[in-house]
């Protein structure tokens, strides 16, 4: 039952990221198609993003607080809707460009709260041995939906506009009832005790706190956040290298394909890999370092071709970092904290995504594609050399501020044990 049920989830997040692609593909090319302004595709990039920033503090909130079942089954419920609403407008409504702004700030909405609330219910579908081949195959899966999701979406697109946002319909409709035929008893948020005479409390500075003076978690936030907004600025260096030296959008399309390919195999091998790292925090140290040697390849070659296989690695430290985060945070992270820290997480880290596409434009335009590489390969490289101080901040900061910290976040509180050097 156990497995089934994870079955239906995996399928059911499977056709839910899959339809999800080719409408985020469509969105796009739908808006240039519209009203031929790329100013206005960029407004509808940003509204399915926006919502990073704001949405997954208060959705870790709701997971520790309510079913995750039912939080799923919202949250899926709500992209469908968004999707019908594009769907309506192409047919019928006759207005369809706000719509598409409103349908991407839905999707992006309900997607966020449907994230928090499926990785936090995989730990009750799979056994605590199996739990790291589960969160892999996970990972694997957002991976395979977006190498076929955009292609389908593309070509679908050149077929009629709205086939796309059918396509995301029926996998909604799929993901619905996969969700109705799961066990409806087994995804209640388990609630701390508390104390006697206390009241009990769902704060987000609990789930802080925890990220805060885990030594595991608080590296990976600032080495990923600080990496997904500096890859935003390689990215876009890239595809301006690959126009400047005239290759086709079929060409460039391929190579932008190897991030789908790169993050499945590193979510493929990271169980496995896993297994033979003594200190799970020499993860963080091996990725990072090879961010710092992929971005030097990109500064040096200033060859799109090069640089765009240098940013299918990147994807593979990717994918396996991301697997390696789900899998600490899962077992040593107390589950009625558990959505609060993966809201923390995802609100710094995914967050940094949009503000890296922002600026991303004026960095490149300001130093020029060559200058703009060597500054992200600076900037990665001091964020390797911060690892140490940020795993171990007790061998580099003074004791009395070490002691001053833990005693500002009340470390005799958190009742899992914490390692802060």
């Amino acid at each position: 039952m156990r497995w089934r049920d994870f079955t239906l989830l995996w399928s059911a997040s499977a056709a839910s990221q899959f339809g999800g692609m080719c409408a985020a593909t469509a969105n796009p090319l739908l808006a240039l198609v519209l009203t031929g302004s790329p100013v206005f595709a960029g407004y509808v990039g940003a509204a399915s993003t926006v919502p990073a920033l704001l949405m997954y503090l208060p959705a870790g909130w709701f997971v520790d607080r309510f079913n995750r079942r039912l939080l799923m089954f919202v949250g899926q419920l709500g992209r469908l809707a968004a999707c019908a609403l594009v769907v309506y407008a192409l047919g019928f409504g006759g207005h369809p460009t706000p719509v598409l702004i409103v349908a991407a700030l839905c999707e992006g909405s309900f997607l966020v709260l449907y994230s928090a609330a499926e990785v936090t219910a995989v730990q009750r579908v799979v056994n605590p041995a199996e739990l790291p081949t589960a969160l892999a195959m996970n990972e694997a899966r957002g991976h395979l939906a977006l190498m076929a999701g955009k292609p389908l979406g593309g070509f679908l697109f050149g077929q009629r506009v709205s086939y796309p946002y059918y396509v995301n319909l029926l996998a909604s409709l799929w993901s619905l009832v996969a969700l109705l035929m799961m066990d409806k008893t087994n995804y209640q948020p388990q609630q701390a005790a508390p104390p006697a005479n206390a009241r009990p409390r769902i704060s987000l500075f609990d789930g802080l706190r925890m990220v805060i003076l885990n030594s595991f978690l608080r590296t990976v936030v600032v080495v990923c956040s600080v990496g997904n907004f500096l890859f935003q600025t390689v990215l876009l260096l890239l595809v301006v290298l690959a126009e400047q030296q005239h290759l086709s959008s079929a060409r460039i399309g391929v190579l932008l394909a190897t991030s789908g390919v790169g993050g499945l195999i590193g979510s493929v091998v990271a169980p496995s890999v896993g297994k033979h790292v003594r200190d799970e925090r020499n993860i963080i140290t091996l990725c990072v370092v090879a961010w710092a040697a992929l971005t030097f390849i990109v500064a040096v070659s200033a060859q799109p071709v090069v640089g765009l296989v240098a940013w299918g690695g990147l994807s593979v430290t990717g994918g396996f970092l991301n697997v390696a985060i789900v899998n600490h945070q899962t077992k040593h992270v107390p589950e009625h904290l558990l959505g609060r820290v993966i809201g923390i997480n995802r609100f710094l880290t995914s967050g940094a995504v949009p503000l890296g596409a922002l600026s991303a434009g004026y960095i490149v335009a300001e130093l020029q594609p060559r200058a703009a590489a060597w500054f992200v390969f600076g900037a990665i490289a001091l964020t390797a050399l911060a690892v140490p101080l940020l795993i171990r901040p007790g061998r580099w900061l003074p004791a009395r501020t070490v002691a001053r910290i833990k005693k500002r976040l009340a470390l005799e509180e958190v009742r899992e044990p914490i390692a802060v050097p």
